[in-house]
């Protein structure tokens, strides 16, 4: 068994002790925007329930130490569904967060925010936008609307740092073990840090230490009132990654100050919310561990212990970090998304039942989703109880029924896994040699080979809880009626649709998942029809592999009937321009041909050399057998899930079967 020793060493921040090395990153599971079906509770900043059972949820799993996110300390600093810490009437609330983590064998700790410039967009979203004030180091425009936030004169800067200090005395009032303060991410006090935002030219700006100058006095004011005792923990971004924004060597200048300031703990991460989230939040593109030498590198120039995040979801890598000296602590957040229980699975050695982040990034893709939409709250794919923990727990079912399950992708082994494990007697069919459908294409990607853990993990789920599996075995009513089920699932998926124009059909026109898996050869001149993510991912692949590769879509890149999530686009679309691809937006192919494609962009149509047409334009689900099965059996129990109702997602497609297998 591979020995975790340091990862899970006892450690200190300030006077507070920690069983472990491992910390919950700042991040809330609310759906904190938009039109999420959040409770008035949580809409009007007060903790609920479910954000409570969350917690204990996260603390349960073995964490040292849980950070939540993020609360305001302001009323005219109030965003959507922020906790709010900006008045005593908070306060029970907060406890019972509080008191829900420490029942459960973690320490406990909120983070602190102001919001600055960003509350230009937020205040949108508030019951009275005019009440919201966006004061800000400097009053430049930003993001893509040019807003101009307020900019803080002393008085303001007076009124701010006592704002911090008293929110942070609510949260000790409450029974947290320690405060964090966040000045990363370009959110308020980033603002101050960073040159790209701070144009100021007194004591607050023009150099690194008269930038961190704002940052120092909170962590003072925080210190004299509540104590030296009283740990404060300080979220820093190593970098932002941005033309004119903080730098690694801003960084080392301003760390040590954060230091004597009265930091007990530095937290580095990077990245800037509002340029550059796809940094802040790194998806399957990234490099793991993507901060750590930054860490290691401001770990030289204080004595105080220094947490590290960014992309660090294996808990092996998590040790070496340590190991290496890198960081005393490390800090995760959708690896523990994906399985709370985490920590406790690693420290008994039981890596293979870890369910492990993807770096999907699907809990950031989510105004679209049910659970969104439904509940106000995110998805992850792996973990489809999240924020769900009480309505999902497992109960053995009072009346076992024989279950057969057509199809052997992700819908259905979620459906075949959970209805056994309730207690029902099930058949699993999969008409080809392998479970895993789609996922298995998903799983050869480039950047995405760990997808195919979560696959084989399935697979051993289904084979511990009993499931009966048949292989090479396609479902149709001849068999429904010989098995004689009292419930059928069908999960048939779908298959790769193509294009209605001429040439479609010809010999030099291929499948994109076919190009994927190896199936398919491609020539030296590639067009991609298709610009959502297998278009993209199948275009740079190509490009990697020193093809000529042109991209064309009908309508923006990254853009369907939704749009990719921006924290996965992005960084698609840098790597496209790195390597040469060609890319045709708002392009609708009108015709194939041997050796090339008509496009029309605007009044005239042009068209590509081709050697290989390589489509990515969706998927068609398939529906067949749910018609004839209702046809047959009018009286019989069947349930559809998946890409067979209608094409969509894996973490659609796992929440799917993780409920229909607890309805059954």
């Amino acid at each position: 068994m591979t020995e975790l020793t340091k990862l899970f060493s006892p450690g200190k921040i300030g006077k507070m002790e920690l069983k472990n090395r491992l910390v919950m990153a700042p991040m809330m599971a609310l759906a904190a925007f938009g039109k999420a079906a959040i409770t008035d509770e949580e809409r009007e900043g007060y903790i609920s329930p479910r954000v409570r059972d969350y917690f204990a949820e996260i603390a349960k799993g073995g964490v040292s130490l849980l950070l939540g996110e993020s609360s305001t300390i302001l009323p005219e600093a109030q965003a959507p569904s922020r906790a709010g810490a900006w008045d005593d009437k908070f306060i029970p609330g907060l406890r019972e967060a509080a008191e829900a983590v420490h029942q459960n064998g973690a320490k406990a700790a909120f983070q602190l925010l102001h919001h600055g410039r960003i509350l230009t967009t937020h205040r949108r979203g508030m019951s009275h936008p005019e009440e919201i004030d966006p004061v800000c180091p400097s009053a430049i425009p930003w993001g893509r609307r040019r807003e101009i936030g307020r900019e803080a004169s002393k008085e303001d800067i007076k009124h701010l740092v006592d704002g911090f200090a008293e929110a942070a005395r609510r949260l000790r009032d409450a029974g947290f073990d320690a405060v964090q303060v966040k000045g990363a991410h370009g959110y308020g006090i980033g603002q101050f840090l960073s040159p790209h935002s701070n144009h100021r030219t007194d004591e607050y700006g023009g150099t690194p230490g008269k930038r961190a100058r704002f940052a120092c006095e909170i962590i003072s004011a925080i210190k004299e009132r509540l104590g030296a005792d009283f740990p404060v923990i300080f979220l820093m971004s190593s970098r932002e990654f941005i033309e004119d924004g903080i730098t690694l060597e801003d960084s080392l200048i301003q760390a040590p100050l954060f230091a004597e300031a009265g930091a007990d703990a530095l937290h580095v991460e990077g990245g800037v919310a509002d340029m550059t989230a796809h940094i802040t939040n790194p998806c399957y593109l990234y490099p793991d561990a993507l901060f750590a030498d930054d860490a290691a590198a401001i770990k030289k120039v204080v004595s105080i212990p220094i947490i590290v995040g960014g992309k660090i979801g294996d808990p092996i890598l998590a040790n070496q970090t340590l190991e290496e000296g890198k960081a005393d602590f490390i800090s995760m957040a959708r690896p523990l998304l994906a399985d709370p229980e985490l920590p406790n699975k690693a420290k008994e050695g039981k890596f293979d039942e870890i369910r492990y982040c993807l770096w999907c990034n699907n809990c950031w893709d989510m105004d679209w989703r049910e659970n969104f939409k439904k509940r106000g709250i995110r998805t992850c794919t792996v973990n489809p109880a999240l924020m769900r923990e009480k309505e999902f727990e497992l109960k053995p079912t009072t009346s076992p029924k024989k279950v057969l399950v057509a199809g052997g992708g992700l819908a259905g082994m979620e459906a075949a896994r959970t209805l056994a494990q309730r207690g029902h007697k099930v058949i699993l069919c999969e008409k080809s040699q392998e479970l895993g459908g789609q996922w298995n294409i998903a799983s050869q990607v480039k950047g995405k080979e760990h997808y195919a853990r979560f696959g084989e993990q399935m697979i051993r789920d289904l084979n511990k809880a009993g499931v009966e599996i048949r292989l090479g075995q396609e479902v149709s009513v001849e068999l429904v009626r010989e098995a004689n089920p009292d419930v059928v699932i069908v999960a048939t998926g779908a298959l790769p649709r193509t294009l209605n124009i001429p040439g479609a059909q010809g010999k030099n026109v291929v499948q994109a998942v076919d190009v994927v898996s190896g199936k398919a050869s491609v020539g030296q001149r590639v067009v991609v029809v298709g610009g959502r993510y297998l278009g993209m991912e199948t275009a740079l692949m190509l490009a990697e592999q020193g093809k000529h590769v042109s991209l064309v879509t009908e309508r923006e890149l990254g853009r369907n009937q939704r749009y990719l999530e921006r924290y996965t686009l992005a960084p698609l679309r840098e790597k496209l321009v790195e390597h040469g691809v060609y890319i045709y937006s708002y392009s609708p192919v009108e015709e194939i041909h041997e050796d090339r494609v008509y496009v029309t962009h605007g009044p005239e149509p042009f068209f590509l050399k081709a050697d290989t047409v390589v489509l990515a334009v969706g998927v068609r689900p398939q529906g067949k057998l749910l018609e004839e099965l209702g046809a047959s059996f009018p009286n019989l129990e069947i349930h559809a899930i998946g890409d067979c109702v209608d094409a969509r997602d894996a973490a659609e497609a796992v929440r799917e079967g993780a409920e229909i297998g607890r309805a059954v």
